[in-house]
């Protein structure tokens, strides 16, 4: 068996067995938020994939639209290298978020992951996005 072969499935089944997210090398990212459409900006769609690298795994970003992580908030599945524009409701609307542990975040105020930035937002989050000029600002986001 190819050495990178038996790599890739040790290493699958070893985050399997500790729950942990694993890569799925040169799948396509279908994956947007719990029960909607890909690729849809149709109500009840959290976020909408804007490109496709080769993924690297899945993770999540908590999102609220009040700081402190109050008010209405979605914890949304995603997947690393990936830029999402953020949609039903979410938009210009969050005011503090949280990645998965090991997991970092750039949010844009421009849709495509483009314009102003906040980055290197790691676990547990930022609870006050007004600290960082960056209050209802978010239109997409990017985790590595």
């Amino acid at each position: 068996m190819n050495t990178k072969i038996a790599a890739l499935i040790l290493g699958a089944m070893a985050a399997i067995g500790s729950g942990s997210p694993m890569a799925v090398p040169n799948a396509k990212s279908t994956i947007v938020a719990r029960g909607s459409a890909e690729n849809s900006t149709a109500p009840g769609k959290f976020h909408t994939e804007v490109a496709n690298p080769t993924p690297n795994a899945i993770t999540h970003l908590f999102v609220c639209i009040d700081k402190n992580f109050g008010g209405r908030c979605q914890n949304l599945e995603t997947t690393t290298n990936v830029c999402f524009n953020l949609g039903n409701g979410f938009s210009d609307s969050i005011s503090s978020l949280g990645p998965d542990q090991g997991t970092t975040c750039t949010i844009y105020d421009n849709q495509g992951c483009s314009g102003t930035s906040v980055g290197g937002i790691v676990s547990p989050g930022i609870n006050d996005l007004s600290d960082f000029g960056f209050n209802d600002r978010a239109s997409s986001y990017r985790c590595v």
